[in-house]
């Protein structure tokens, strides 16, 4: 084998080994690239289904799970149990909304409720009276129960407390709720909300348990029983005490 045959057969040998390399790189570069776009879509799941979207976008059934019947809780003495309330206050996740409904009813309403007759109907059922009776206020139910309760922090909220998404002003509806404790991590209210709230058979909205200020979307109450459509967050950011006696 002559010189110019060597240096050809040499050359061909290192550009085989370049192109092999090259190989080897390309199959590690398309293997890592494939594992970080597999962990993309699986957080991506992961994040969408804990948010509920896809309840939100392939389960349009309104049911509800929880197997509790309503019991009467009036106590003589007047006082209130928390337990009670959230047992009570449970109870009516999808049932419907009406913009203003009162419902000074002891038991289930036959009718739907409004944001602030669901907080009545919550402690009628309760205590025997509702939260908006003696006030002087002029306006909606928020407006009364508001002007009958007393302002607390976020970081004070016992399970029994009221959020308001607004100050009150003159006739206009203030979204209100009550506090239920944290759920998963999130602070959650028990509500009334109006047709963002809504499902099929219940255009103009329902009584859901919503977390509050979150991206995060609910389908299921304290005691883990689901619920659906899922229910978009609160946004509550005004916070009142009313006056009621709590035992626990």
């Amino acid at each position: 084998m002559d010189l110019e045959e060597r240096l050809k057969f040499h050359g061909n040998e290192r550009v085989k080994r370049i192109q092999e390399v090259r190989k080897r790189n390309k199959r590690k570069r398309r293997f890592w690239v494939s594992l970080l776009l597999l962990s993309f879509v699986v957080t991506s799941i992961h994040f969408l289904d804990q948010r509920g979207a896809f309840e939100l976008f392939f389960d349009k059934r309104v049911y509800y799970e929880n197997p509790a019947v309503f019991e009467e809780v009036l106590r003589e003495d007047g006082q209130v149990s928390r337990e009670s309330l959230v047992k009570t206050a449970m109870l009516l996740i999808n049932h419907p909304y009406a913009q203003g409904a009162e419902a000074e009813v002891l038991g289930i309403p036959e009718g739907p409720v409004g944001s602030g007759g669901f907080v009545d109907w919550l402690f009628y059922n309760l205590t025997g009276h509702t939260l908006s009776s003696g006030s002087a206020e002029q306006g909606p139910l928020s407006t009364k129960i508001w002007a009958q309760s007393e302002p607390v922090m976020e970081h004070e909220l016992p399970v029994g407390d009221l959020g308001f998404r607004s100050l009150p002003e003159g006739s206009k509806m203030n979204p209100m709720g009550v506090y239920l404790g944290e759920h998963q991590g999130e602070k959650v209210f028990i509500h009334a909300g109006g047709v963002s709230y809504g499902a099929e058979g219940l255009e103009e909205g329902r009584v859901v348990l919503s977390y509050n200020n979150s991206l995060k979307r609910n389908q299921e109450d304290l005691a883990g029983y689901k619920f659906s459509p899922s229910a978009p967050p609160t946004q509550f950011v005004y916070y009142r005490r009313p006056s009621v006696s709590f035992i626990d």
